[in-house]
Order: structure tokens, then C-alpha cells, then sequence
């Protein structure tokens, strides 16, 4: 029969230091992990390389996580929020709703784009596979993100006959796709170019966008 542990003032204590311990290397775990998952894909990440790259071994890891499988939910939850909390900084104090959807898309591709960020985590190419009994996690948590940007969109002045969630679509569609093409350091930043993205669907779509322009260039040379 196994002798029962006694506790003592200092229990408390050592218990809490265990809990943080675990809680720094849960992050670290995940930190690692984005970085392998968006620059390889979750297919070419192994539970070795998660391993051999956080610094521990393949046993330490499954006492934190039971899977890869739940290590990418986990990336994918946290990228996410992440994403969100970046675009609701990059549109606070913003006025004009095609504004608040320029920035926003700028944040968007900041991280998505990035190979270091949240990059894969986020394409929806990953529900499927051994992922797939997981996507009942991970559809709302990619929707919890998508209804912010579904807001930005119904904020704007959109023509009668255009349908609001094919626009919003088509514009997640063409800055997703963004990672696919894009290159650092030749031409426009990614920010630049999910900006110029907004611009060429705001020219047809805003009435007031040439004269906006105009206005902010007159402001701009009184300066």
C-alpha cells in the first residue's frame, strides 16, 4: 500500500510552482509548435520535431498533450485570438468603416503571411485528414474570427446589388491566398499589399472614394 504524501504549509506553494512550470512549458510547446506548423504544414511536423525543437523528450510532450493532432488545435485556437486581438488594435480610434477594413486587412496578412506567425494555422486545408474529428473545435474557432470581419464588412456602404457575404468572401479569399505568392523584400510589404487589395474592391464599390482621396491629398500638402 502506497504511503499517503503529507502535507505541510509549503504544499500550497510547491503546487503552485508546479502548475506554473507546467504552464511555461505548455507555451513554449505551443510557441514552437506555430513555428514549425506554418513553416511545414502539419503534415511535414512530426511529434519528434515538436520534441527535439522545444528541447524535451516525446514522453515529457505527451504528459502535456495526448496528440500533434491536439498540439494544432491548440496552435489553431491561439492564432486565432491573436489575429483578432491585432485587427481589433489596428482598427481602434478608425472612423471610416472601408478604413477599419483596410487596417484590419493589413493585420490579417501581418500574420498570416508570415512564416514565423500564425501562417498555416489558419488555412482551412488543415480540416481535414486526422484533423478531422477536431473540426468541431476548430470551425468555431475560426468563426468566432470571421464574424469580426463579417462586422467590418456590414459597416460598409456596399452598392444594393452587391451580396455583402460573397464580397466578404472574395476579399478572405484573395488575402488568404496572399502567403501562396507573396515574397519579403520584393516590392510592397505584405501589409501594403492586403491594403492595396481593399483599395482596388473600394474603387468600384464606394461612391465617395475619389473624393475621399482628393480630400486627403489637399490635407496633406497644407502640411
Amino acid at each position: 500500500m502506497t504511503a499517503r504524501r503529507q502535507k505541510n504549509a509549503l504544499t500550497p506553494l510547491i503546487e503552485r510552482a508546479k502548475e506554473s512550470k507546467a504552464d511555461a512549458s505548455r507555451e513554449k510547446i505551443l510557441a514552437t509548435s506555430q513555428r514549425l506548423f506554418a513553416r511545414r504544414g502539419f503534415e511535414g511536423v512530426s511529434i519528434r520535431d515538436i520534441a527535439e525543437a522545444v528541447g524535451m523528450t516525446t514522453a515529457s510532450l505527451y504528459y502535456h498533450f495526448p496528440s500533434k493532432e491536439e498540439i494544432f488545435v491548440a496552435v489553431h485556437g491561439c492564432s486565432l485570438e491573436a489575429v483578432q486581438r491585432e485587427v481589433m488594435d489596428s482598427i481602434a480610434g478608425l472612423k471610416d468603416p472601408w478604413d477599419r477594413l483596410e487596417a484590419a486587412a493589413a493585420a490579417h496578412c501581418r500574420n498570416f503571411a508570415s512564416a514565423e506567425r500564425s501562417g498555416a494555422s489558419i488555412a482551412a486545408e488543415y480540416y481535414e485528414g486526422s484533423l478531422a474529428p477536431f473540426r468541431k473545435i476548430m470551425v468555431p474557432q475560426r468563426d468566432a474570427y470571421e464574424r469580426l470581419i463579417a462586422v467590418l464588412v456590414a459597416d460598409l456602404r456596399l452598392p444594393a446589388a452587391v451580396d455583402a457575404k460573397l464580397f466578404r468572401l472574395q476579399l478572405m479569399g484573395a488575402l488568404n491566398w496572399l502567403p501562396v505568392w507573396y515574397r519579403a523584400g520584393r516590392g510592397l510589404s505584405v501589409e501594403e499589399v492586403a491594403r492595396q487589395v481593399v483599395r482596388n474592391f473600394r474603387r468600384g464599390l464606394d461612391p465617395d472614394y475619389k473624393a475621399k482621396r482628393a480630400t486627403k491629398k489637399k490635407a496633406g500638402a497644407k502640411r
